[in-house]
Parts: structure tokens; C-alpha cells; sequence
């Protein structure tokens, strides 16, 4: 289902902003501190065998599930998504992926791409035989859609996010009438990015209220029209964290967004595993504490229900395509210091992606600790 992430940017380490590339709209969009804990080889649907390691955390901070239980800012719990639950509530979208990658979305179940481990953390992997013509992953769609009327709150609680050169991993929601029923993304990067792209595409009439935010730079200087009609890309920013994403976001054990989905706005934040508000651990949160948002969108400056419409939530690892190639020979790249061109000594994600399979393991994963959905009390 639906269009593809057009966010196709590069950020350098001294947050100047690197020429965008614009992809083009298609129909469907698309720790280091552990140790081993077990080897499973699992079957890819060509009968490769792809082994896989499991990996047992340090001891990390999980959010409490509250249910019946209201914040001070008014807000409970209305959908826990972890283990099986979580598996439970997407569906997977067969296909082969957009933006010119060189993914081949499919069942993940049946794959054995994606799994619950010993830990309850939801596992989702891709697939390591070593050449293909294209490589398999997972793209999940939740069956349940979201209005700004729903006034939502949504965490995502995510322990490692794929960090591979080629790899283009996001969470990320998306309506069926792309650009015009709108699109959001809360965790969007390439390669081995260390810094976390969040964004917003629209239809016609939706602009950013601002250009200044504390902790990000915009995606392209001056770039607050949201109007994908006018611009692919959208509008939104680059964290200037080099551990809100990838590489950087692993290494500290991982991070906790937040999505505040409601008529008065789109509203985004990133936390550092046991650097977020106490509130959000004890199941309670409470956004007007939080502080000023990573980014911000208005509904003063883009009508949030005329612009988002019935979005479905998406977890995937699109491989290759117009994102991870556009930057492929680019130094400092989202924060990473060398290009990909220059550690794999490949000349492009096509390439790499289709024949080294054995670079695809752990490192190309999804570990996921939860999603949690909170919702207004009445």
C-alpha cells in the first residue's frame, strides 16, 4: 500500500544541509552491550537458511501498561503492543518495494522474518542469503487507522533500529490517497545514520509555523511548505543528535519517540533509552511537561483535519532505492563520518544490497520493546 518516504536528504555533522534529492511519487509507498544468547537458523521463503542472533539486553527501562489509569494531562491507555500482540495487529503488505529498492516485501510470519524472542521483544529481521536478485523484508501495516479527532498519543519504544549500508528502515503512518490524506514520519533514516529524520507530506495549503526548532535543522534551508505537489520531500527536519538513530541510538541501548497525533497539531520527540520522563516508564505521560517538541506542526498553519486522513501505521526495511543511493558516496551523511561508497568499497546500495547477504543479520534488525497507544480521557 501507498506512496513512497520522500524524504531523500542528507545532514551534515556541522548541520549544513547537503543537496536533496527528490524521489519521485509512486503508486505504493512504500546494543552493544549485549551477548549471545542462542542461535536460531530460520528458513527464508527461497530456502536459504539465515541465521540469526538472539541477543539478551542489559537491564533496560520498559514502560509500565496502565490500563484505566489517567495521566495528569488526562491521558490512558488505550492499546498495549507488545510480544505476540504486537505481530498481531499489523498485516503485512506482499509486494515488491517501492522507490526503486531492491526489497521484496513478504510475509513475515511465514518467513520467519519476524519473530518474538525469549526476551518478549519483537524481532524483525531480513533476509541473509548471500545474492539475490532481491532481498526479503518486512513491511507492516496496521488494519486500524487514525484521525486527528482520535486524539492520540502514540510511544515507541524501539531497542535497535537496522543500521547496514543500504538498509532504509522507518516507522512512519500514511493515508490511502497519498499526498492528499497525508503522511507522517516519527523514525526515517538510511545506511548508517545516526541522526533521526522526522517529517510531515501533505496536499495543497499545509506550511510549518516555524523554522526554528532546539534540537533539529530543517531537512532543506527554508523548506516549511509541506505541499508535496510543490515538493516530494515535504517538510521537517534532522535531529542534530548523533544518537537518535542507527548506529548512534544502538550503541546506547535505544530510544523512545513520541507522537502527539490531535486537531491542534502533529507534535514529535526522541529520548535516549533512560533519558525520557519518568512519566512515560510509569505509564502515565504527561506531554506538558516535556518540554518544547523536536518538531512541531500547527493546525494554524495546516488544518490537521483536512490534511490527515484514516493514516495506518507502518514498520518496514526498504533496502536500496533512491534515499540510501542518493547519499551512498556522501561523507557525513546523517552523522556518519565516512560514506558507504568508502566502508563497503561497493559503488552502490543496488549492488551491496543484491550481493551481500552475510552484512544482513543482526545488524539489519528491528528490536522492538513496544508500541503504546494512549488515548484522551473522557
Amino acid at each position: 500500500m501507498r506512496l513512497p518516504l520522500a524524504s531523500v536528504l542528507a545532514i551534515v555533522s556541522s548541520a549544513a544541509a547537503l543537496p536533496s534529492l527528490i524521489s519521485t511519487a509512486t503508486m505504493f509507498k512504500a546494543g552493544v552491550s549485549s551477548r549471545v544468547h542462542a542461535l536460531r537458523v530460520r528458513h527464508a521463503s527461497d530456502g536459504a537458511q539465515h541465521q540469526v542472533q538472539e541477543r539478551d539486553s542489559e537491564a533496560s527501562t520498559e514502560i509500565r501498561v496502565r490500563h484505566g489509569y489517567t495521566s495528569a494531562d488526562g491521558w490512558k491507555m488505550r492499546t498495549a503492543l507488545t510480544g505476540q500482540s504486537f505481530i498481531d495487529y499489523f498485516h503485512y503488505d506482499v509486494q515488491p518495494s517501492d522507490n526503486e529498492g531492491v526489497a521484496n516485501y513478504v510475509d513475515g510470519t511465514s518467513s520467519g522474518l519476524v519473530w518474538v524472542d525469549s526476551q518478549n521483544k519483537i524481532r524483525i529481521a531480513v533476509d541473509g542469503a548471500q545474492q539475490v536478485s532481491k532481498r526479503n523484508a518486512v513491511r507492516m501495516v496496521s488494519s486500524e487507522t487514525y484521525n486527528p479527532s482520535d486524539e492520540l498519543l502514540f510511544i515507541f519504544d524501539i531497542k535497535h533500529i537496522p543500521a547496514v549500508c543500504g538498509t532504509w528502515p522507518a516507522v512512519w503512518f500514511t493515508g490511502a490517497n497519498w499526498p492528499d490524506d497525508g503522511e507522517i514520519d516519527v523514525v526515517e533514516g538510511v545506511n548508517k545514520y545516526s541522526k533521526n529524520t522526522m517529517s510531515i507530506h501533505s496536499g495543497s495549503g499545509c506550511k510549518m509555523s516555524t523554522d526554528r526548532f532546539p534540537a533539529a535543522t530543517l531537512i532543506k534551508t527554508g523548506a516549511t511548505n509541506c505541499d508535496a505537489y510543490t515538493d516530494a520531500e515535504g517538510c521537517g527536519v534532522s535531529q542534530n543528535s548523533n544518537s537518535s538513530f542507527g548506529v548512534g541510538s544502538n550503541i546506547v541501548d535505544g530510544s523512545t519517540y513520541a507522537l502527539k497525533y490531535t486537531t491542534e497539531g502533529v507534535f514529535m520527540w526522541q529520548w535516549n533509552t533512560g533519558k525520557g520522563p519518568e512519566d512515560i516508564t510509569n505509564g502515565e505521560p504527561t506531554p506538558s511537561t516535556w518540554g518544547e517538541a523536536t518538531v512541531s506542526f500547527s493546525t494554524s498553519t495546516c488544518d490537521m483535519n483536512s490534511h490527515f486522513k484514516d493514516l495506518m501505521l507502518v514498520v518496514n526495511t526498504n533496502l536500496g532505492g533512491f534515499f540510501p543511493e542518493g547519499v551512498w558516496d556522501v561523507d557525513y551523511a546523517g552523522g556518519q563520518t565516512e560514506s558507504c561508497a568508502k566502508q563497503t568499497s561497493f559503488s552502490s546500495a543496488y549492488d551491496y544490497v543484491r550481493g551481500m547477504g552475510e552484512k544482513f543479520g543482526y545488524d539489519a534488525e528491528w528490536v522492538i520493546n513496544g508500541f503504546y497507544i494512549f488515548e484522551q480521557a473522557e
